[in-house]
């Protein structure tokens, strides 16, 4: 199934592109400057949120996406979810401005990162200003989402941006340590896994749709936001991530499934070339090196075992949506399906 192209249908390609928009002009409204323009801020905003003028490609929006896709099928409007679909847009792009800096990534979405465009110094303080905007996007609601809604997402959104900044530090402290498997697996479900349940929630909170249907949403999430992750270590090196080159990941010394995988069921002097690879500066990392990590990521069964771990994951998560209604259960199956499968 991993190494299948498969699409989204027809239906679903129409309602992501019409909820695309609905997203980006809530994204223009919550950005938009109350007064004159300041340089290196609101330029800045539209930047990375792929609004700019320049831009050519704008992420994925599948947070959003699916808040509105839950929503829809399950009462079929969008409109109580549209403020938490923004809010959570804002949320990923806040943590991918400051994720780069930290990680040293000079490209994203195919373009410098926005601390090489502007500076280390105005990319914190835009992430920092991008991150007062996940809560203006949820008073987006104010006025037409009930109180006690409203209550919820606020409380939604708390929750995940806890249990993010948690697995981003497990993910910055394990940089130089030999994790292994389980370790991974409890950054990758705090980074993840949490952030992307929360939408899903959120859609079914906009729907009213009750606590049982919630929690298999819950539970779905949290089985498709870790293999969604295993899914970007496994395509950083077979095509990359729009970022410059095949195997960032390696340069940037990440603790990946795959790295974690050799750790701790390669060969004593596997484990120890790979450590001395990813320890090394971004800087000093050759494209021989990523070569020589990516074989030995196929040879010590790192890679086949990754491709295992994300079909199981997907057939989990398949099962937590089986007694979901239609046609809620029939669009996440294909959804389901599009993501594990996906090469970018």
């Amino acid at each position: 199934m991993g190494a299948m192209m498969i699409k989204l249908s027809d239906e679903l390609e129409k309602f992501f592109a019409e909820g695309g928009r609905e997203v980006e002009a809530a994204l223009r409204k919550v950005t938009a400057p109350d007064e004159e323009p300041i340089a290196n801020l609101d330029d800045g905003l539209l930047y990375a949120l792929g609004l700019d003028a320049g831009a050519s490609a704008q992420g994925k929006r599948l947070r959003p996406l699916l808040c509105l896709l839950v929503s829809d099928s399950l009462c079929g409007r969008t409109d109580q979810a549209l403020p938490f679909a923004a809010s959570i847009e804002l949320m990923h792009n806040f943590a991918l401005v400051h994720d780069d800096i930290e990680d040293g990534d000079e490209y994203r979405r195919g373009r410098p990162s926005a601390w090489k465009r502007y500076g280390v110094p105005h990319a914190v303080n835009l992430g920092d200003y991008l991150f007062t905007k996940i809560f203006a996007a949820l008073l987006l609601g104010e006025g037409a989402v009930p109180a006690e809604k409203m209550v919820r997402f606020f409380a939604l959104m708390t929750k995940t941006l806890d249990h993010t900044h948690r697995g981003q530090a497990l993910d910055m402290n394990a940089r130089f340590e030999r994790i292994d498997l389980a370790h991974y697996m409890r950054i990758v479900t705090n980074k993840t896994g949490y952030y992307l349940a929360a939408p899903l929630v959120a859609g079914a909170i906009a729907a009213d749709a009750g606590a049982e249907v919630e929690q298999a949403l819950q539970r779905y999430g949290m089985a498709i936001g870790p293999m969604f992750q295993i899914r970007d270590d496994l395509i950083d090196l077979t095509h990359g991530k729009g970022r410059e080159a095949v195997g960032s990941d390696v340069c940037e010394g990440k603790r990946s499934f795959l790295a974690a995988f050799v750790f701790e069921r390669g060969a004593a002097n596997e484990a120890a070339r790979l450590e001395e690879i990813l320890n090394k500066e971004r800087s000093e990392t050759t494209p021989e090196d990523v070569a020589e990590v990516l074989e030995m990521f196929n040879r010590t069964g790192a890679m086949a075992e990754a491709r295992r771990v994300c079909e199981e994951m997907t057939e989990q998560a398949l099962v937590e949506i089986d007694g979901l209604p239609e046609p809620l259960r029939g669009r996440l199956v294909d959804v389901t399906r599009y993501l594990a499968a996906r090469q970018a």
